[in-house]
């Protein structure tokens, strides 16, 4: 892994990110890779941030159209399969709209809910706008707390070694 991180760096950063916020599972968390670029001797905080906070807005987004177009439908069709009733996505769809902005940024900071909050957000209509907003702020937050850690690291880790 330290050796694709330094050789692709910030590209496969992105990369990465936008994987995995599109929804495809990989072996290993974002977070992890955040980290390990933060931690590179010359990592750069602007482009880290920048980095993930396009690749998370890219990904997201294209989970989010998804779910906004076709998700809702599919939701009532077969949602009775895991007991997901009209009535269930009628109440939860009203506590999203309710608190829908510190619902996306406290969903997107919880590993496992990081990939179905943009599901949710689009099959319960929340706007573009508010959208783009509170994944924005939440990816701001998140590469902030995992580029910290990795400085951290790269602190106590490089430090010693070098």
């Amino acid at each position: 892994m330290l050796e694709f991180v330094e050789k692709f760096s910030y590209l496969g950063l992105f990369g990465i990110l936008l994987i995995e916020e599109g929804g495809i599972p990989l072996p290993i968390p974002g977070d992890i890779f955040i980290a390990t670029v933060a931690a590179l001797p010359r990592s750069n905080y602007f482009l880290v941030v920048i980095t993930v906070v396009t690749a998370t807005l890219i990904g997201s987004t294209i989970l989010f159209t998804l779910s906004k177009k076709i998700g809702h439908r599919l939701l009532l069709k077969y949602g009775k399969y895991v007991k997901i009733t009209p009535q269930k996505v009628k109440k939860i769809e009203k506590w999203f709209v309710k608190y829908g902005g510190a619902a996306i940024v406290i969903g997107r900071l919880i590993p496992g809910l990081r990939i179905v909050t943009p599901v949710s957000a689009g099959l319960f209509d929340i706007s573009y706008k508010t959208f783009w907003l509170y994944t924005t702020l939440a990816a701001f937050i998140w590469a902030n707390i995992y580029y910290a850690i990795g400085r951290i690291f790269q602190l106590t880790f490089w430090g010693v070694v070098k």
